[in-house]
């Protein structure tokens, strides 16, 4: 899946930032509410907020690690970029010494 690109690993790292985002806006929030109405459960909410944070930031991690691990895996293979198969018009160059 990965072999041609890193762009699924990136598209992992990208979605971990979403999800630690997402927390960031959710214990925003739960801060918030508890100003207005008061305590209601006793930090249950509090810590699902703080694991979806730290799972978005795992996440995240495994993203950026993966990148890593498949941009090295394509500088060892020192494949390039593209090939070329066959040129269809042959430019005139000047020798060297004529004068041209």
């Amino acid at each position: 899946m990965t072999g041609f690109s890193v762009v699924p690993l990136q598209i992992f790292t990208l979605f971990g930032m979403v999800i630690a985002a997402g927390s960031l806006l959710f214990v925003v929030y739960l801060f918030i509410r508890r100003l207005m109405i008061g305590p209601e459960a006793e930090g249950v909410f509090t810590l699902f907020a703080i694991l979806y944070f730290l799972v978005g930031v795992g996440i995240m991690g495994l993203g950026v690690i993966g990148e890593y691990v498949g941009r090295i895996y394509q500088e060892v293979r020192r494949r390039p970029r593209f090939m070329i198969r066959d040129i269809y018009e042959q430019l005139d160059t000047p020798k060297a010494g004529t004068g041209d």
